[in-house]
């Protein structure tokens, strides 16, 4: 089985040199912003996934995925805007994530 690797450090510096800090990261997730945007990362370490989360303005969302997109692309990785998500908290403290 093949280990892809994930360049967190590389997105986390990225974002935080365009004002925007990764409050968390779990697995194939990368949350922005106290989980306002989302990245998830897919096969290819290059390619990644751009979500915004349902109560996000869709104005400002637009403009900041934006922003996103640009700053990454300037490094060789490609976001592609994939929709809106969800967040709820289960009665077992875990939580559900619904992309829409």
């Amino acid at each position: 089985m093949e280990v892809i690797e994930k360049p967190l450090g590389k997105i986390t510096a990225i974002l935080a040199d365009i004002g925007l800090e990764v409050t968390y990261a779990y697995d194939d997730l990368v949350f922005i912003q106290h989980s306002t945007f989302m990245l998830q990362f897919t096969d290819d370490p290059a390619q990644l996934k751009l979500y915004h989360h349902v109560e996000c303005n869709p104005e400002q969302a637009a403009e900041i995925e934006q922003t996103i997109k640009d700053a990454l692309a300037k490094e060789g990785i490609s976001a592609l805007p994939s929709g809106q998500y969800s967040i709820t908290e289960n009665d077992d403290e875990t939580i559900n994530i619904e992309f829409r």
